[in-house]
């Protein structure tokens, strides 16, 4: 089968770091993988996770192009590069990860190819007609491109494969003309890369827990500066190092410098060595109030490490309370969160008990048996 799979750019986002996973995978499987990208690859390209093996293993391009949107004139579309790129490869699958490539793989229809749309989190591109429309020039904008895109998905008979229930019911209640070609499929990771020999003896010294996510606002890494203080005024001994980029990077340099904690909460940047400071963790830390699925929550937990997280709705099915970790609702203080943590620290055996189980649980989403599904549902498609 040839499979075709349109995102912006690659980089160590979510997105980026799935679709990689899949492309790997089924390429093993015999299946001719081909990725375009909209522009260049993104600075943390560089620390992509096997990205030698991902360059060699599929058709890695760089493509360009894209549709603007005028208010009430026809979109310019720029899509000649595409178009020649689809018609030369003839690919099966045409699969369109994050909004920028629906609009640009939905430009030009070609009909040999079965069409999906990967629901990484809720687009709010997509939201239907309300009161609401006109309420911001941003939701009117959203509201005018949302007319083209759904006329495009029809011409093409689009599918949509939506990563968490969350996912699903948002794209049921927007678009649920499609209601029948939502497919509930959770992401999956390489459990390989994360296996290691995980010792759960109380440390000795300090306790190191980590966080991994884009610096950005629905992350809520500045949650972390206020439970860190609460650790530390407690009178624990506690390090936290929070592993991404983004723009947030340096408000929450200088905010971590003004309560004293720089040598407690340390921002990393984008890193390349995920798995080995998984596994030198002692806890998976998730403050995010809003999170699509936590692919992130996953790889942790196939480390052996047990989770905290913040209800962020899309990880509610990876959550599993007081066996794999706790999640917290959205509105709870620092302390609640705070507590959590604690109980871990001082309970070493129900770190090794959760752990455990956390480990297991993250085997049934192995990328391997993912793209088995995968290819099940284009098939049936």
């Amino acid at each position: 089968m040839k499979i075709l799979y349109v995102i912006p750019m690659m980089g160590c986002g979510g997105a980026e770091i799935l679709l990689g996973a899949i492309a790997r995978s089924l390429a093993k499987k015999g299946h001719e993988i081909h990725i375009l990208c909209l522009h260049p690859h993104h600075e943390s390209w560089s620390n992509y996770p096997d990205r030698e093996a991902l360059e060699s293993e599929v058709h890695l391009k760089v493509i360009g192009g894209s549709v603007e949107f005028r208010f009430l004139r026809k979109p310019s579309i720029d899509n000649k590069a595409y178009r020649a790129y689809v018609e030369k490869v003839k690919p099966d699958v045409i699969h369109s990860h994050l909004y920028l490539s629906e609009l640009l793989s939905r430009s030009f229809y070609f009909p040999g190819a079965k069409y999906f749309s990967h629901g990484h989190d809720n687009m709010p591109q997509l939201l239907s007609f309300g009161f609401t429309t006109f309420s911001s020039k941003s939701r009117l904008a959203n509201f005018w491109e949302r007319r083209w895109l759904m006329s495009r998905y029809k011409m093409v008979n689009n599918r949509f494969i939506a990563i968490s229930l969350d996912v699903k019911a948002y794209l049921e209640k927007n678009a649920p003309e499609y209601r029948d070609r939502i497919t509930y499929l959770p992401n999956g990771i390489d459990t390989r890369r994360f296996k290691c020999d995980r010792n759960y003896d109380q440390p000795e010294g300090v306790f190191h827990m980590v966080s991994i996510a884009n610096l950005v606002p629905k992350k809520n890494h500045v949650f972390l500066i206020d439970v860190m203080r609460i650790l530390v005024d407690r009178g624990y001994h506690v390090s936290m190092d929070v592993l991404g980029f983004g723009p947030l990077m340096d408000m929450l340099v200088e905010k971590t410098k003004a309560a004293g904690l720089e040598n407690r909460l340390i921002f990393k940047g984008s890193v390349g060595d995920i798995p080995k400071r998984l596994s030198e963790a002692h806890l998976y830390v998730h403050p995010a109030w809003y999170e699509p699925f936590g692919l992130v929550i996953l790889e942790a937990m196939a480390s052996g490490l047990p989770v905290v997280s913040l209800d962020g709705y899309g990880n509610r099915e990876l959550m599993k309370e007081n066996q794999n970790g706790f999640m917290v609702p959205t509105n709870a203080s620092a302390a609640s969160f705070a507590d959590k943590i604690s109980y871990f620290i001082d309970h070493p055996a129900e770190r090794e008990r959760m752990g455990n189980i956390a480990l297991e649980f993250s085997k049934k989403y192995d990328i391997h048996n993912y793209t088995d599904q995968l290819l099940e549902i284009y098939r049936k498609s």
